[in-house]
């Protein structure tokens, strides 16, 4: 019996024991009792709450470690999912996460995942995967169309409404209501043409995958490290389920994979895993199923595709004699000692592949794996791409490649906030103005940084490190994520988780404080080297303070809330927490909960709106919610121990502040969707979706780039973008007095001649 079996089993058995007329009953078990198929269903349900833990699983960052997830998150999206699925939709989030909570004991008591309460402040409890969650990804024949939940053999029908269903399971591609989705908006059609590109596994890749398991993964925990421990654990679950949904595709001579798309319209692939937005390891195994005729033009994107697949260094003094740029100038300038193949001009990248032509072909030959390859999947699907070239040429017969070669943007968020700003400091940097070598947008903010520091303690430990570091654990993703509004607390957390990921906490001992004086710096770094995107997010934010308005609490009286009332609400708290009320204190409660009901929220400013909307360039009508989270509590029961579930859900009135951070991160995002969506709608070719990286067979890449750019141009070539903005965000402008920023010099058209916009 499967793992999934076992867990379906001891759901089943639950399910029916539970006394639907018990009021001391399982209230998860009690929902699905009463749920009239709810026999037939448990396999899906089952399967749907896997493929979330799965994906809690799966998410590596500082605070949620790649095998672990926080417990009553996840069983919040279990109970959602499942709500859903049998009609009880909206379910109060109580509810939500007793029902997700009953799918977490089915796992936990067939030893699938472990259930501890960290001792630390502000804690919740955590679920973590043993060694044996690996083995759910061993999928049997009969859940194969449950648990490939993304993946078609068939080809998709085209959209017609605003769900559509996949595998039995209905996929919600919009949240909008039903009166506003329009199958002939571009989003919608782009979302057509994705889902009907037929895929097929590379079975030569997986073949050498299967064949050198060693290679990638590890099985030996790594002790005192967690940055390192947490990557191995991740890299041992990704492993397992890529390969095992490869292997149950890999005869398929065509697949389909159906996307969604989220409130911002940015698509997703719906498939967890092996899907093209996924790790290097997914990604390498797939191919288009269509093949087309390789050409001259096509064999210059694939070296290049090699080559940054690679991607070798040079250190300033070894710098190849074939090179046809002075790097070493370049770097000294820089403050740099060394460069990657991917940071050298297009014309060294396709000569780095032919320098190691004779390698490359051997190793697509043995279909042998490279130690030293960044990317080692993706390079070795392209070594036995040339190796299949030559043997065609050999046979004089037409090379037919299915390989996908991207193109990649250059740092996307700063370059729509370039865009909008028309700045040319930040256009340089990021590939909208042309310049000789491609410019490296973290090593100028990395050098800003180092030239504002004046902590010397901290200037003591940067001067022992080398400018690569820098860039790539101080500076790189904190200056990627202040294109969306990212704040210096979240910069300076994931800062020092990337510094333990390299060990640069011990090496350079970079502790959690200098990384918190760091992200307060990088900060000021980037606006310098920026300066129109900044005045640019300042004017979303202050569009968005308007919109939304500034509200006040008064009393019955008309007065202004003031002490008073912080007296009762905090008074009403404490007793509302407390778990032991006496009769008199529960008296109290109501009559506090009275008083405070008898204030209300008065608009003084603005126009009162609860939620921010816009349509995008594509077509897509934007809802962005943010309201003021209150912490709550409730109860739960997994294998007879006793939960405290804490979660913070929303209130009735909607956050300012949090508008003002999120406005400007989801209007950039659905700007870069809507820049996909829209090179998609007016492509008539194969097309592998990445939210920064387009891809297509290397016949047609010179025609894609042409068309990426001219749809970036004709989205921007206009004389103020800002007047867009603030017509999709203010629906009453009489008395708006935001002052729009100041337009630079940049021309958008200058794209046309950028080597390095999309590359």
């Amino acid at each position: 019996m499967t793992a999934l079996n076992r867990v379906t089993d001891h759901l089943r058995e639950k399910i029916r024991k539970v006394n639907p007329k018990n009021p001391k009953a399982n209230s998860g078990a009690v929902l699905l009792r009463l749920h009239k198929t709810w026999e037939e269903d448990i396999d899906k349900f089952v399967s749907i709450s896997f493929s979330i833990i799965q994906f809690q699983f799966s998410r590596t960052s500082s605070d949620s470690p790649a095998g672990t997830a926080k417990l009553t998150a996840t069983s919040m999206l279990i109970g959602q999912a499942i709500s859903t699925r049998i009609q009880r939709e909206p379910l109060p989030w109580n509810m939500q996460v007793r029902l997700g909570d009953l799918f977490i004991e089915a796992y936990k008591v067939n030893n699938l995942i472990e259930l501890y309460y960290p001792k630390v402040r502000d804690s919740s409890y955590i679920i973590s995967a043993t060694s044996d969650w690996a083995i759910l990804g061993d999928i049997p024949e009969t859940r194969e169309r449950i648990n490939l939940i993304g993946t078609s053999r068939n080809r998709p029908p085209l959209i017609r409404k605003s769900t559509q269903s996949v595998s039995d399971r209905t996929i919600h591609v919009v949240k909008n209501s039903q009166d506003e989705f329009d199958i002939n908006k571009p989003w919608v059609r782009a979302i057509n043409k994705l889902q009907r590109t037929g895929w097929r596994i590379n079975r030569r890749v997986l073949d050498a995958l299967l064949d050198n398991e060693d290679f990638f993964v590890s099985y030996n925990p790594i002790e005192d490290n967690d940055a390192k421990e947490q990557k191995r654990r991740s890299k041992c679950i990704e492993w397992y389920f890529i390969t095992e949904k490869a292997k149950k595709l890999k005869d398929a001579d065509v697949f389909y994979q159906y996307l969604e798309a989220d409130y911002r319209s940015r698509l997703y692939y719906s498939e967890p895993f092996l899907n093209f937005q996924g790790s290097d390891l997914a990604r390498g195994l797939l191919k288009f199923a269509r093949g087309k005729p390789m050409t001259d033009e096509g064999l210059q994107w694939l070296a290049i595709h090699t080559a940054t697949s690679f991607n070798m260094s040079y250190s300033i003094d070894e710098i190849p004699e074939w090179c046809s740029t002075d790097y070493k100038t370049y770097l000294k300038d820089e403050g740099l000692d060394n460069i990657s193949v991917d940071k050298m001009v297009i014309q060294d990248r396709i000569q780095w592949t032919n320098e190691y032509m004779d390698e490359i072909m051997q190793a697509g030959r043995a279909a042998s794996f490279s130690e030293d390859a960044e990317k080692p999947v993706a390079f070795l699907a392209t070594c036995i791409e040339w190796y299949d070239y030559s043997i065609a040429r050999e046979q004089n017969r037409i090379f037919m490649t299915h390989l996908p070669i991207p193109i990649d943007g250059s740092n996307n968020g700063w370059q729509h906030l370039g865009a909008i700003s028309k700045d040319p400091q930040t256009g340089k940097l990021v590939g909208l103005i042309p310049t000789d070598i491609q410019q490296d947008f973290y090593v100028q903010t990395a050098k800003e940084l180092i030239n504002l520091n004046e902590d010397e303690e901290i200037q003591g430990k940067l001067d022992t490190m080398p400018m690569k570091h820098i860039r790539k654990g101080i500076s790189k993703r904190g200056s990627m994520t202040r294109a969306y509004s990212a704040g210096a607390g979240k910069i300076a957390e994931n800062m020092f988780f990337d510094c333990k990921a390299d060990d640069f906490h011990i090496t350079y001992d970079i502790t959690e404080d200098n990384c918190k004086s760091l992200a307060k710096t990088l900060i000021r770094a980037i606006d310098n080297v920026c300066p129109g995107p900044l005045s640019t997010m300042s004017y979303f934010q202050n569009l968005a303070a308007f919109e939304i308005g500034k509200y006040e609490r008064v009393g019955p009286d008309g007065e202004k809330a003031g002490k008073e009332y912080d007296t009762i609400k905090a008074r009403y708290k404490e007793l509302y927490i407390q778990e032991d009320k006496t009769d008199e204190e529960l008296d109290e409660l109501d009559e506090l909960k009275k008083q405070l009901n008898s204030y209300t929220s008065v608009k003084v400013y603005g126009n009162g709106s609860d939620t921010l909307s816009w349509v995008t360039p594509s077509g897509f009508k934007v809802h962005y919610e943010n309201w003021i989270m209150r912490s709550a509590k409730t109860r739960g029961s997994i294998d007879g121990k006793q939960i405290k579930h804490v979660a913070q859900v929303p209130s009735r009135m909607p956050d300012i502040r949090g508008f003002m951070r999120g406005v400007s991160p989801n209007f950039v995002h659905s700007l870069d969707a809507s820049h996909m969506a829209l090179v998609i709608d007016e492509w008539n070719e194969d097309f592998g979706a990445v939210h920064d990286s387009f891809s297509t067979h290397a016949c047609d890449v010179d025609k894609l780039l042409s068309l990426t750019k001219s749809v970036f141009i004709r989205m921007y070539d206009v004389d103020n973008f800002y007047n867009y903005i603030q017509d999709q965000l203010v629906t009453n402008q009489s008395e708006l007095d935001v002052e729009q920023p100041t337009i630079g010099s940049l021309d958008i058209s200058d794209i046309e001649k950028s080597e390095y916009f999309f590359a």
